[in-house]
């Protein structure tokens, strides 16, 4: 990495913020905007998914959660790359597809444009739950896998009824850890995601608050304040 003395500069203060806007780092060393895109070019960066993509943070610094994204405050960073390779990652790994809801939980921005330019170029697909669309991998094996996950047929093959399904976890989410974080909202209910996530690893357990919110907003759940 054969950085000038003001490019090193820049990667230093970015080093020292973990997460800042284009506009503030290059405001705050007095140097251009190409300088500072030159030098998170050449050190490698993140760019963040939602707020216009206007902030950024070093490729040492996030820590990916298993869907390969990070929360920084209101921010979200992926290791996929941008909005749409994100959302089309987050939609092949997943067990059931994904609505527009809960990709927009994830993310925390807007996602319907590009589903419908990644639906137009082939890249996902979808199919109809009620009142929902839920978009799935492009693969019809997967595709189909997927949709049996969120709509499980009632009956066996041979027309009897199958024992009751198991209810619906949120994706990625272990059976024991998502009991662990459930205790812990109800003996902290006013606690924040980022709270929950702290406590719950000074017990061993390897969740973020991003898995957090996830969970929360998977059974429409809210903290609440006394």
């Amino acid at each position: 990495m054969d950085l000038t003395s003001r490019e090193s500069q820049v990667v230093q203060l970015l080093r020292q913020r973990q997460v800042a806007a284009y506009g503030e780092l290059a405001q705050q060393l007095n140097v251009s905007s190409k300088t500072v895109q030159r030098a998170l070019h050449k050190a490698g960066a993140y760019a963040s998914l939602n707020a216009n993509s206007a902030y950024v943070t070093l490729k040492g610094t996030p820590r990916f959660d298993h869907h390969g994204l990070w929360g920084y405050e209101q921010l979200r960073f992926s290791r996929h790359g941008n909005l749409p390779l994100t959302i089309q990652a987050l939609i092949e790994q997943s067990g059931q597809g994904c609505t527009a809801e809960e990709l927009q939980q994830w993310l925390g921005t807007r996602v319907h444009n590009h589903l419908s330019l990644l639906l137009r170029h082939g890249k996902i697909q979808r199919f109809s739950l009620g009142r929902y669309a839920v978009y799935t991998s492009a693969d019809p094996a997967q595709q189909q896998r997927q949709q049996a996950a969120r709509h499980p047929p009632a009956t066996t093959s041979a027309g009897v009824p199958g024992a009751p399904n198991a209810p619906p976890l949120p994706p990625g989410v272990r059976p024991m850890d998502l009991i662990r974080l459930l205790l812990q909202m109800l003996r902290k209910p006013a606690a924040s995601p980022a709270s929950l996530a702290k406590s719950l690893q000074a017990q061993g357990l390897a969740i973020h608050a991003a898995a957090v919110r996830e969970v929360m907003a998977f059974y429409g759940l809210k903290k609440t304040t006394r």
